[in-house]
């Protein structure tokens, strides 16, 4: 059905009458009523009651106006979007993230994002968990990925990965072959650590805070990049989300298995911008993608 034609119905129930909608959408009140009849006859059914104060709709009327309202807010929503694309052909965006991310999962987003937008330049920096909100908040980063806890009012999560912290280790080490890890079953083999705090979100588990204040790493590093080395020649466990190894367990290198603990499997990092700070144009696409990726991640 043409667009005028809808266009025409719409105005015509919102008004409840031909003239006025007519003289609202600077046409013929016969155009607009030829209109309006074409539908009910492709549809085969009044839309409307003519009484003697107005147009009412019927039944169907009602069912497409319902119709009719969805498809013109669908058409807004996809010109905005066309609006953005043509906007972000350039611009710059800077990410903020934790460490995981940016050893597989960015560096995938930001591959297929520059493929539509060579132009667009992106400063992507490693930042402490803790780091990242007031970073969001002075302006310093347009996007920002952290560990999901209690939000504060200068930032507003978009969206969220399912990001558990687990065990990380060789396909042949013996907690490989379990579906699920105890931490007493970890404590029986060395394991290696990540320099810093941990994140916030991991003090939701008692045990495990406990766990791991009780445990000694053998190796500490502040590169994961080492540590990934470090796991796959047997050096030790190591705890981390599944997140900044895919491509190793992808290629069945190494194996990641998730802790018998319902509160750390309810562990995710958020995508945050700050609150009332427009995007832009840039940016809001990468936005897009992200939220797109994050979706297909959590079905996998």
């Amino acid at each position: 059905m043409h667009a005028a034609a809808l266009a025409y119905f719409r105005e015509t129930a919102r008004l409840g009458s031909i003239r006025k909608a007519a003289g609202h959408l600077n046409v013929a009140a016969s155009a607009l009523n030829r209109q309006i009849l074409k539908l009910e006859s492709e549809f085969g059914t009044p839309l409307f009651d003519r009484l003697p104060g107005g147009m009412r709709l019927t039944a169907a009327g009602d069912l497409l106006l319902r119709h009719v309202t969805t498809t013109f807010h669908d058409y807004d929503r996809v010109r905005a979007e066309i609006d953005d694309l043509r906007e972000a052909k350039s611009g710059h965006v800077t990410i903020v993230a934790v460490d995981s991310l940016l050893v597989d999962f960015l560096p995938r987003v930001i591959d297929r994002f520059r493929a539509d937008f060579p132009a667009v330049t992106l400063t992507v920096l490693a930042v402490q968990p803790s780091e990242v909100p007031e970073q969001l908040a002075d302006g310093r980063a347009d996007i920002g990925f952290t560990f999901v806890g209690q939000m504060v009012r200068s930032v507003q999560l978009l969206a969220e990965i399912p990001a558990p912290l687990g065990v990380i280790m060789p396909v042949d080490h013996p907690l490989a072959g379990k579906r699920i890890v105890s931490f007493e079953e970890a404590r029986a083999y060395p394991f290696l650590a990540q320099a810093g705090p941990l994140p916030r979100s991991a003090d939701i588990d008692p045990d495990f805070s406990a766990f791991r204040a009780h445990s000694v790493p053998r190796i500490t590093s502040n590169s994961i990049q080492m540590l990934k080395r470090a796991i796959r020649l047997g050096m030790g466990i190591a705890f981390f989300t599944r997140l900044g190894f895919l491509e190793e367990i992808e290629r069945g290198e190494l194996v990641w298995r998730p802790f018998a603990s319902e509160a750390i499997n309810k562990v995710g990092i958020g995508l945050l911008t700050a609150t009332g700070r427009p995007l832009n144009a840039p940016a809001r696409q990468l936005v897009r993608q992200i939220t797109d990726d994050i979706a297909r991640l959590g079905e996998s």
